[in-house]
């Protein structure tokens, strides 16, 4: 009596292993300056703030002046400081980002010294929520009617 039953048939062999195809390369990872103007654009998509990409490690936020102090003042008005709340929160995750112009216009295309007033308020503000005065540069009057910020990578 032969226990043929009992044993297991041969296992197939297996079948050659296609040649595989390279390994594919990674997709360019944005640099980290790149995430951070996509994250604010998010934030500010359909209003009048425009995130503009300069070059691979630097872009500009402009905010219309009517949106950011009344006539003859330079107090920031409720939505200049929700850009630069998440402008600040933002120079805050990149410590090496600093922001290169910080620009601010007067009432009139003429630069005056309300527009310095107006430059020294967005710096102080930005100061106050956490962002280190390192980042940022002299605030300066523009005749450009908005308020003007372009942030960069700091040089090494």
């Amino acid at each position: 009596m032969a226990l043929h039953g009992c044993s297991s048939p041969p296992s197939p062999t297996p079948a050659p292993a296609a040649p595989s195809a390279p390994p594919a390369a990674p997709a360019p990872r944005p640099s980290s300056l790149a995430v951070e103007r996509q994250w604010l654009q998010s934030w500010f998509e359909g209003t009048p703030v425009r995130i503009t990409q300069r070059s691979e490690a630097a872009f500009t936020v402009d905010v219309p002046r009517d949106y950011c102090f009344d006539a003859g003042r330079s107090i920031v008005k409720p939505p200049l400081a929700a850009v630069l709340d998440k402008l600040a929160q933002s120079l805050q995750r990149k410590p090496a980002a600093r922001v290169e112009l910080l620009a601010a216009p007067g009432d009139t295309a003429a630069v005056s010294p309300l527009a310095q007033q107006r430059a020294d308020s967005v710096r102080k503000y930005l100061i106050a929520r956490g962002v280190s005065s390192d980042q940022l540069g002299a605030p300066t009057s523009t005749a450009v009617p908005a308020v003007q910020l372009r942030v960069g990578l700091a040089s090494p």
